[in-house]
């Protein structure tokens, strides 16, 4: 089989790289070895992730599958910390104001499966496989990569461009393609999560994401999934998890009770209706990571920690500049070069680095942090929305940044 492109990885980020190639007129091959609806957690779309999907002609599906409208974000502390509000709000265009807005909470089972499912109707062909080697040419360029399909024979899928979005699989990384892959800041962390009925939310806008915060590293999520149904995780050093010498299950069932007030007040009768689950190691980056022939997107190459839902946001926004990188490359623009996405890299790096600069200054200098977003609160309705690659910086970033710096240096 030959393809223009072909994607490893038919989550949210390659299915979107599809869909924009798709619009571009580029041809795809999605290879994806899990079969669909499948269960996944990182369930709240932040505002730029909702302009995507928009963008993507997604919005009267997404209103007719019933997610959750999501107006913002509530942060609550221990006892005595005032809780902070983040609305999600809308850009016309970068210099119009900003004006009221929503996203949505969606159950992962079913947003990936419409996700991959309109990929197909735009003509990207999915395979069902896993990829197992990345083929290379002679001068080390990526000329497909081949697939061990559910009857475990094999298939050579041929690219002109070879995209890893295989999420936290890190496909490249692993088969030695990429740089080195690097734990991150927040890597010994755990996430422990399921779902419940039961619980209760805010009225009327019973949609919206609430967190929940105890100590530096220690937060919890509670995202409603549908009228009954909340996600709730916890996401904790591993040391801490470990000392406790509990189940998953016993954990969990402790924590809703002692891990913050005001959460304890709203799961007290809640019945747990998923499995626990587990996720390790919550953050890495991957250096070098696009090559000649090739590129990384999403969790492919880069995970931060979860505490902004920025996940689905960067996955999609990189699917998006991607497809319109591989455009150029196939027009001919950086052919013929050792290192065609180069560009790529800069743009993402500036983009994920406001993002570690905003999760560094949340956990770092948690009363700064707070001094700046009500200092600079339209910068951060942008940044909290996923505005996160402007050209120019932000002024509350610039700012956390000499405050960051000052921090480590004391230290």
């Amino acid at each position: 089989m030959q393809t223009q492109v072909a994607i490893i990885g038919g989550g949210p980020a390659g299915s979107a790289c599809a869909i924009f190639l798709a619009r571009l007129g580029i041809s795809s091959v999605i290879i994806e070895r899990d079969t669909f609806p499948r269960f996944h957690i990182g369930e709240s779309l932040t505002g730029g992730s909702a302009e995507l999907i928009r963008e993507m002609g997604l919005e009267d599906q997404m209103a007719s599958l019933g997610f959750p409208v999501k107006r913002g974000i509530w942060g609550h502390g221990p006892a005595g910390f005032t809780p902070f509000w983040v609305p999600i709000k809308v850009r016309e265009t970068a210099a119009s104001g900003l004006r009221e807005s929503h996203a949505w909470q969606v159950r992962r089972s079913t947003f990936d499966e419409m996700l991959l499912r309109h990929a197909r109707e735009r003509g990207a062909t999915v395979v069902r496989g896993t990829a197992s080697t990345p083929l290379l040419s002679p001068d080390g360029r990526a000329v497909g990569v081949e697939v061990i399909l559910p009857d475990q024979s094999t298939a050579r899928i041929g690219s002109d461009v070879l995209v890893d979005a295989s999420g936290q699989r890190t496909f490249f990384a692993n088969a030695g393609l990429t740089g080195s892959k690097h734990r991150g800041r927040y890597s010994r962390q755990v996430a422990i999560y399921s779902h419940f009925t039961g619980a209760i939310r805010d009225t009327p806008q019973w949609g919206n994401i609430l967190t929940f915060f105890k100590n530096k590293h220690y937060w919890s999520w509670f995202i409603p999934l549908d009228e009954s149904r909340t996600s709730i995780g916890f996401v904790v050093p591993g040391d801490y998890y470990r000392s406790r010498g509990e189940s998953k299950e016993d954990f969990i069932e402790r924590e809703l009770k002692e891990f913050n007030g005001n959460l304890a007040g709203r799961v007290a009768d809640v019945t747990r209706v998923e499995e626990v689950r587990a996720t390790s190691n919550y953050s890495y980056h991957v250096d070098d990571y696009t090559g000649n022939g090739w590129m990384c997107i999403g969790d492919a190459h880069r995970f931060v920690d979860p505490l902004f839902s920025f996940g689905l946001n960067i996955g999609m926004a990189e699917a998006r500049e991607a497809a319109r990188m591989i455009g150029g490359f196939l027009a001919g623009e950086t052919r013929g070069t050792v290192r065609p996405f180069a560009a790529f890299e800069r743009w993402s790096d500036r983009g994920l680095d406001r993002a570690q600069t905003m999760l560094d200054g949340f956990w770092e200098t948690t009363f700064y942090f707070g001094m700046l977003v009500r200092k600079f609160e339209e910068n951060f309705i942008d940044l909290f929305a996923g505005r996160l690659w402007d050209d120019d910086d932000y002024p509350a970033i610039i700012a956390m940044r000499e405050r960051l710096a000052e921090h480590f240096a004391a230290d």
